[in-house]
């Protein structure tokens, strides 16, 4: 199955919600302190690497490539 060219509203509101109310329920255990700081943010950085890598695979973007560093 090929990629799509560009990504369906429905789409990416879902996903974006679902997101969102991961990183609520993070945040909310942060404040609690059922999470450790640290951890709350490991997740969230693993949720948008995530996010990232769907929109990847779906065709939805396309990163740029970083530039080399200059020695």
């Amino acid at each position: 199955m090929g990629k799509k060219t560009a990504a369906q509203p429905e789409e990416v509101i879902g996903i974006e919600k679902l997101i969102a109310d991961a990183y609520s329920v993070i945040d909310k255990a942060n404040q609690v302190g059922t999470l450790h700081r640290n951890t709350g943010a490991r997740r969230k950085s693993r949720l948008a690497r995530r996010k990232e890598a769907v929109k990847v695979h779906r065709g939805w973007y396309t990163p740029q490539p970083t530039p080399a560093a200059a020695v």
